[in-house]
């Protein structure tokens, strides 16, 4: 079977959300404020990040890499990623966070993060207050990573799709594009989709490997 696996990064690569960390390190504002109104269908992604991260209003590379520093991977992850190479299965990276911290946790980990393939947001310093770079430029669904895009695009070429997430940004594209739906268990996107029959809910990257080892052997 020609299968493509799509992984979302924050809160499921990582045992924390690393934008999540930075936004409480960096701004004693409400920004959960926005995600509820994600959650309620009032605003999308991109909207509630540019109001998110417009709440930090000083840092520096030294403050976020200190954050960042202190994220911390599925201590399964490493022996997934080494089984998917071994195997040669498709992976991808989507992400609603920054290229910059991605690649830099991976690397922290020993993961060469050039051997990846990351589709991420990014951000730069302009006057020490974060300026967001998206890298989608326009998103009907008014995503910040239009996800949505990027599954769809890989489905054209791939037998199944699984789709692993834990949060908002991953709801729209698994529900409408994944074949197989992995999701963090007790999140949102969990939550969300409890009810779907493609729903397979994991603790870490070991009872994901045991789920796809299965279906491949189908």
């Amino acid at each position: 079977m020609n299968i493509a696996i799509c992984c979302d990064f924050d809160g499921t690569v990582t045992l924390t959300d690393t934008g999540k960390e930075m936004l409480t390190s960096l701004t004693t504002k409400d920004w959960q404020y926005y995600d509820k109104l994600v959650i309620n269908g009032e605003i999308g992604t991109r909207a509630a990040l540019v109001k998110q991260w417009g709440m930090i209003e000083h840092t520096t590379m030294d403050e976020i890499f200190e954050i960042v520093d202190r994220i911390k991977i599925d201590p399964t992850f490493l022996d997934f990623y080494n089984w998917i190479k071994k195997n040669g299965i498709f992976f991808i990276i989507l992400s609603d966070g920054f290229h910059t911290y991605i690649t830099r946790i991976l690397e922290n980990h020993g993961i060469d993060s050039e051997k990846l393939v990351i589709k991420a947001n990014d951000m730069e310093l302009v006057d020490n207050k974060i300026h967001l770079k998206f890298l989608t430029d326009n998103c009907e669904h008014d995503c910040a990573n239009c996800k949505y895009s990027q599954v769809l695009k890989i489905k054209e070429e791939h037998d199944k799709v699984v789709y692993i997430g834990d949060g908002l940004s991953d709801i729209l594209p698994s529900e409408k594009l994944a074949d197989y739906i992995i999701a963090k268990r007790n999140e949102d996107l969990a939550k969300k989709l409890h009810e779907d029959p493609r729903l397979v809910e994991f603790s870490n990257f070991k009872d994901i490997q045991n789920f796809l080892e299965k279906i491949l052997n189908e």
